[in-house]
C-alpha cells in the first residue's frame, strides 16, 4: 500500500515538472488588465483580460489559465498593438448548463455537463498562466501583477421586433 502511495506522489511530480513556466519567453508583456463588465442584456456577466504583448518572434498563442478558467487565446490587434484577448462568461443563476450535444438525438440520452477540467498551476487572482507553442514544444509562462480596472456597466439593450 506505501509502493502505491509513493507512486501517485512521484506521478503527481512528474506532471508538475513537465509543465515548468518558462522565465524568458519569445515575446514581452506590456500590459494586462482585466476588467467585469455587467450589462448589455438583463443578467450579463463578463469577464475581459486584455494583455498586450509584443513577439520577437512567431508564436502560436493556446490557452490562458486565469482565475480557475482556461480559455482559449484570441489574438486582436488595435491599431498598431497586439492582445492576447481572453472573455468570458461570469453570470451565475439562470445560466443553461454545459452540456455534451450530439446531433444524434440518442446519443444525448442520460446527458451530462461537460466536466471541469483542472488548472494545473496554483495562481493568484491577479495571475494568469499563457500556453505558447515554438515549433512544436509547448511552453508556459506566467503573467503577474495583473491590473484590475473598475467595473464596465452595459446600457441595456432594447429588444429588436
Amino acid at each position: 500500500m506505501k509502493l502505491f502511495g509513493i507512486l501517485i506522489l512521484a506521478l503527481s511530480f512528474t506532471q508538475c515538472a513537465s509543465m515548468k513556466l518558462e522565465s524568458n519567453p519569445p515575446f514581452t508583456v506590456n500590459t494586462a488588465s482585466y476588467s467585469h463588465i455587467t450589462g448589455g442584456l438583463p443578467g450579463n456577466n463578463t469577464l475581459n483580460l486584455m494583455i498586450e504583448f509584443t513577439e520577437n518572434q512567431s508564436v502560436d498563442f493556446q490557452k490562458v489559465y486565469f482565475q480557475d478558467k482556461i480559455v482559449t487565446a484570441v489574438i486582436e490587434q488595435k491599431q498598431d498593438k497586439k492582445y492576447i484577448a481572453v472573455r468570458y462568461k461570469t453570470s451565475t443563476g439562470k445560466d443553461k448548463k454545459d452540456l455534451v450535444l450530439n446531433a444524434n438525438p440518442e446519443k444525448e440520452y442520460g446527458n451530462t455537463a461537460k466536466t471541469k477540467e483542472e488548472i494545473p498551476f496554483k495562481l493568484k487572482e491577479n495571475e494568469a498562466v499563457v500556453s505558447y507553442k515554438v515549433g512544436d514544444k509547448l511552453h508556459y509562462y506566467k503573467i503577474e501583477n495583473i491590473k484590475k480596472e473598475k467595473r464596465v456597466f452595459m446600457p441595456t439593450a432594447k429588444p429588436q421586433n
